[in-house]
């Protein structure tokens, strides 16, 4: 069964739900913003996530905790990005909004030890003169 758009929940799955918690213990950042900071780095990857490589025994985030007043605008990233890959976003939505923030997730948790990693992150466009 789809879930499209029309999911309240989202399930991670269990090894990153653990990343998580370490991301969280290491940055002091909750998993909310980890999570959006995750999609987002997963949206920017050439390469869509492969949603079977993840189970959905993890944590469980209620959307609105997830993302927030901008809901609308991570929904419209990843709708556009299944478009741009010639999927059905109306169809495939959930499965790979949930595969991007676990990938994402994941892909940060090799990459960050601190708050002060998140900087070697950003785009370079984001980042001030140096």
């Amino acid at each position: 069964m789809s879930k499209g758009a029309d999911f309240n929940r989202v399930k991670l799955d269990q090894g990153v739900t653990n990343y998580l918690q370490y991301l969280q213990s290491t940055t002091g950042l909750t998993p909310n913003y980890l999570a959006r900071t995750g999609l987002c780095y997963s949206l920017s990857e050439p390469r869509p996530p492969n949603p079977e490589e993840y189970d959905t025994d993890g944590k469980a985030i209620n959307r609105y905790t997830l993302l927030g007043e901008h809901d609308p605008l991570y929904i419209a990233m990843v709708r556009q990005r299944l478009i741009n890959e010639g999927r059905d976003p109306d169809e495939e939505l959930y499965k790979y909004f949930v595969a991007h923030t676990n990938r994402g997730i994941k892909t940060l948790n090799g990459r960050i030890d601190s708050l002060a990693d998140f900087y070697d992150v950003l785009p370079g466009g984001l980042k001030p003169d140096e």
